[in-house]
């Protein structure tokens, strides 16, 4: 399905362009940086690939998203060209099937889009890892974010009441980005573990709809901040309990602390076994209704009376990001039967990488 870029004349007055903007739909409430032709030429010239290029059709309303119509997003968003390859590389992520991208627009789910960047890009365009990531303060993750979820709105329908029928929508839809801090990880940065090159740079998309801050300052042996942070993460109420066991995936933001703690002991893969045998509940925690349920489903999620929310451990993403000296790391249920998925960003042309390089 094709959607016109339409040129409209407008006075030289943000007001009024974000005005006119908002009354066609085209914002997510907040302001936008005019997508003039020129601005949308100097965006396409990121990257070498054709304006007219479907990059993907995504649902639901599976407009054709071209190159050209992802950089008019993400000059709204207030991307520099530099991270246009980053935004594309997203786009692409979430259209890969494996992540479901039809629930994640129209559940009634808060589940939202998150950007997860590994690899040299985050030196060259200047991604938090650190401080406050998540938070405000930085334009590469707040903009590569935002571009991300203009793009659902505009090209794949992510209409409130209309094709998005969330009960109410986890606030990282206005944007949701981080860098992985790689520097500060005991283990193998996530690109790696999902088998790209140290040296690579990808995106990887995940469909969190919560985010739980897990603090631990008392802790001095590993296991025990493991069994801190599994029990942060039982919560009865979350997708992978009941009907998605199984499918969904759990993920988890350690902040450099915590992961130096828990590597004393642990591989990642022994973290993620851990936390599949110990994220297991009473059944008494449930109501028997939806107990009844889960033994009619046949899924074996109900064993020796405990109620388990995971059946694999590689329903566990593990990455480390956050300041240092800080001891609070971050959970996130994801959304329904929408796995992980990771793309490799495409490198800048050598002008923009070379100047890339010298504001790094």
């Amino acid at each position: 399905m094709t959607r016109r870029i339409d040129e409209i004349d407008l006075p030289d007055d943000p007001e009024a362009i974000f005005d006119a903007m908002e009354a066609r739909g085209w914002t997510d409430g907040l302001p936008v940086i005019p997508p003039t032709p020129e601005r949308v030429a100097r965006m396409l010239s990121a990257t070498g690939r054709p304006p007219g290029e479907v990059v993907a059709r995504l649902p639901p309303a599976r407009y054709d998203a071209t190159v050209e119509k992802i950089a008019v997003n993400a000059v709204m968003a207030g991307c520099r060209p530099e991270y246009f390859p980053v935004v594309l590389a997203a786009v692409e992520a979430t259209a890969d099937p494996h992540f479901e991208l039809f629930g994640v627009n129209t559940t009634t789910n808060p589940t939202i889009p998150f950007v997860v960047i590994n690899g040299p890009v985050r030196h060259a365009i200047d991604v938090n890892c650190s401080w406050s990531v998540l938070g405000p303060g930085k334009r590469a993750n707040a903009t590569i974010g935002r571009a991300l979820s203009l793009v659902m709105i505009n090209l794949a329908g992510r209409i409130p009441d209309q094709a998005c029928k969330a009960t109410w929508k986890f606030p990282g839809a206005f944007t949701m980005c981080a860098g992985e801090y790689e520097e500060e990880s005991p283990w193998a940065p996530l690109h790696v573990e999902r088998g790209f090159a140290r040296d690579e740079s990808t995106v990887t998309l995940l469909s969190p709809n919560s985010a739980l801050n897990v603090i631990d300052t008392e802790s001095v042996d590993a296991g025990e901040l493991l069994a801190n942070l599994a029990a942060a993460m039982m919560g009865t109420g979350g997708n992978g309990v009941f009907p998605f066991y199984g499918l969904g995936e759990l993920c988890v933001m350690l902040c450099p602390g915590h992961a130096r703690l828990i590597a004393e002991r642990f591989s990642k893969q022994q973290v993620r076994e851990t936390l599949l045998e110990r994220l297991r509940v009473p059944v008494e925690r449930l109501s028997a209704r939806r107990v009844r349920m889960m033994e009619a489903a046949g899924l074996g999620q109900i064993e020796d009376g405990q109620v388990r929310f995971a059946r694999h451990d590689w329903q566990f993403l593990i990455f480390v990001a956050g300041g240092l000296g800080g001891y609070h790391s971050a959970v996130f249920n994801t959304f329904g039967d929408s796995r992980a998925v990771t793309r490799r960003i495409a490198p800048l042309p050598p002008a923009f990488a070379a100047a890339a390089a010298r504001s790094s």
